[in-house]
């Protein structure tokens, strides 16, 4: 194999078909589904432990700012998920965007490492779930298996085999496997009940504030300017998981419209419950006096309101089930999208009749994140989780900013019918304009005597060679990018002490920022109209490039490491696997005219002739057709 094919085996990308009714899975899931789903995932257990904890010790009171900041830089991720999710209606999420623009081997990346991200953060949700019971009961949960079962001594395993955790993420997916109906219902259960109990919050921790607490500098900004921004930092992890509700496209009835919505909704929802809770807590009580583990229900107890801890407790196990069925509900659906493409075993992308889900994926999915929850301390695992969901939100707005410069994309709309007559009414009115290797489009008879003047038109739209160089633009702006995000992280004092290498290296990155910019600015845009398109381009598409890449180069070095483990065990399996039973590689058949033409119409190449029944007159002379090949 010449280098040259395998590179082009690497880089090949996915054909989307968008026919909404070509699909295993069952369209069952409205916009309040979707919603709820994506709530669940980013309104977690974070609210009830994480915001104190941030407040208390990183940006005091103004985590309020560092949530504003937060949720603008997951708003930038969120509406390239959210074009992505009006012009691709195929299940797999950010999986299969970066497959239709940027190729296989990172769609692979991706696919492969958002399975890792579910995987533990559901296993961890299930531990996670368990203490939060324990805690609950006083520990004697904890204490019976240690007592009667035993304790583990060993590096690297939790410190008891935690068996409620295990059947916590079992009987989830249990639901999860019983359809999407059903989940979604569960969800949307849990989902209302975490969010009356924030409403509760809200309302009565209003009657208990004291807007000293926010007086003056020092209270409202004890660790400045740079507190901010290290809790935003961290605050972004809470809006985390809005991608979920992409992953559900297939099952989604008029995904075009409700993804993008949904998404929005929920990441709209999300700030204001985090913003809101974080302002009311930080109220009630001093930044410095709040609890590490426990600060609602220690707040509410401060201000006379102890029974308040009851409610706050069905809140934060209703927060951990949406997140735990979030999930659950994701990963078997990447898992069916990458089985389907060839690039994970065949297996997993069979669907269970019954239910329409992918049975086997749901619970190879189930199991395995039981299996660690049973035994595996997670809590070095869990940074893993960033790795995941930032690349995927790297390259889906990378995405965005290519298929911009790329030729043939079509408009997408609300309306677009995918029905036989009308492909039938393009066949028989239309003339084919473009080869059938490169897709085939039609243009009315009427119109084939403007070409000429289409020409000057056609030279405003995007070429292979025009998309080609704004590729290498964008790529040459992504690497100045990660540089001087490495740059700021790493050498920000040597930068501010005007040492001569960290000036110097700033100015390369910055021309070579600049120049890939102008370059990319220069080439022709595609004019194609989706029912949502990314505003400001290319502005927001960079801005969530450099926030997701800063965000990356912050994590330890432990964690590229393990992140580096995982990608060899993905690629023995794409190389000795995916690459070869690709979906992508297998030879498509040209699609046949005769397929679209609407029936008793006649296929092309035959003859009509008129046949008359010998009893009837000539008054009475029903016309029928016999159809001869003239060869």
């Amino acid at each position: 194999m010449s280098l040259i094919r395998f590179l082009r085996l690497l880089t090949r990308k996915k054909v989307i078909d968008n026919d909404l009714s070509n699909s295993q899975l069952r369209r069952c899931l409205d916009l309040f589904d979707l919603t709820s789903i994506g709530v669940g995932a980013t309104v977690g257990a974070g609210l009830y432990v994480v915001t104190g904890q941030i407040a208390r010790d990183v940006a005091g009171p103004a985590i309020v700012l560092s949530f504003f900041i937060a949720a603008v830089a997951a708003f930038l991720s969120g509406i390239c998920y959210a074009e992505f999710g009006c012009r691709v209606v195929k299940a797999g999420s950010a999986y299969v965007y970066t497959y239709s623009s940027l190729g296989e081997i990172w769609a692979f990346i991706i696919g492969w490492n958002m399975i890792l991200e579910y995987v533990i953060g559901t296993a961890s949700l299930g531990r996670a779930s368990s203490e939060y019971i324990d805690s609950i009961a006083g520990g004697v949960i904890r204490k019976f298996f240690i007592e009667n079962i035993g304790a583990f001594n060993v590096s690297g395993l939790g410190s008891y085999p935690d068996f409620l955790a295990f059947i916590l993420v079992l009987l989830v997916s249990m639901i999860v496997a019983s359809g999407a109906k059903h989940s979604a219902v569960f969800n949307k259960c849990v989902t209302t009940v975490n969010m009356l109990v924030i409403i509760f919050v809200l309302a009565v921790g209003l009657f208990h504030v004291n807007p000293g607490n926010w007086v003056g500098r020092q209270q409202f900004l004890p660790f400045g300017v740079s507190g901010v921004l290290a809790g935003a930092a961290s605050c972004f992890y809470c809006f985390v998981g809005f991608d979920v509700i992409a992953t559900a496209s297939e099952e989604t009835i008029n995904p075009k419209r409700v993804i993008p919505l949904s998404i929005m909704l929920c990441l709209v929802i999300s700030f204001l419950a985090y913003f809101g809770v974080a302002s009311i807590l930080t109220l009630m009580v001093s930044y410095d006096k709040l609890d590490k583990f426990a600060p609602l229900p220690e707040a509410f107890k401060a201000a006379g309101v102890p029974a308040a801890k009851y409610v706050i407790a069905v809140g934060g196990l209703c927060a951990l089930a949406g997140s735990l069925m979030s999930g659950i509900f994701a990963v078997p659906r990447i898992m069916y999208s990458m089985a389907s493409d060839g690039l994970l075993f065949k297996f997993f992308a069979r669907i269970y009749e019954r239910t329409n889900v992918p049975l086997i994926s749901i619970t190879f999915a189930g199991v395995l994140s039981a299996l660690l929850a049973l035994l595996l301390d997670l809590k070095q695992l869990v940074e893993m989780l960033s790795i995941g969901t930032l690349l995927a939100y790297t390259l889906v707005s990378i995405s965005v900013l290519v298929l911009r410069f790329q030729p043939g994309v079509e408009d997408v709309d609300y309306d677009e019918d995918t029905s036989s007559s009308v492909r039938s009414y393009k066949v028989i009115c239309c003339q084919k304009m473009l080869p059938e290797s490169k897709g085939t489009e039609y243009k009315p008879l009427e119109s084939v005597a403007d070409d000429k003047n289409q020409e000057i038109k056609a030279s405003e739209e995007p070429s292979t060679s025009t998309s080609h160089i704004a590729n290498a633009a964008i790529s040459l702006q992504v690497v100045g990018l990660t540089g001087f995000c490495a740059l700021l992280i790493a050498g920000w004092g040597d930068l501010g002490d005007g040492e001569a290498w960290a000036v110097f290296t700033a100015v390369f990155l910055g021309i070579l920022i600049i120049f890939g910019f102008v370059v990319m600015q220069l080439q022709p845009k595609s004019k194609a109209r989706f029912p949502f398109k990314v505003p400001c381009i290319p502005w927001l598409p960079i801005a969530s490039v450099v926030v997701n890449l800063f965000l990356l180069l912050k994590l330890s070095v432990w964690t590229w490491v393990r992140f580096g483990v995982w990608m060899i065990v993905g690629f023995v399996i794409y190389f000795g696997y995916g690459i070869r039973n690709s979906a992508e590689g297998i030879p498509k058949q040209d699609t046949n005219d005769n397929d679209f033409i609407l029936q008793g119409t006649p296929p092309v190449g035959q003859d009509i002739h008129q046949v008359q029944p010998s009893h009837t007159t000539d008054e009475e002379k029903p016309l029928a057709a016999s159809f001869s090949d003239p060869s």
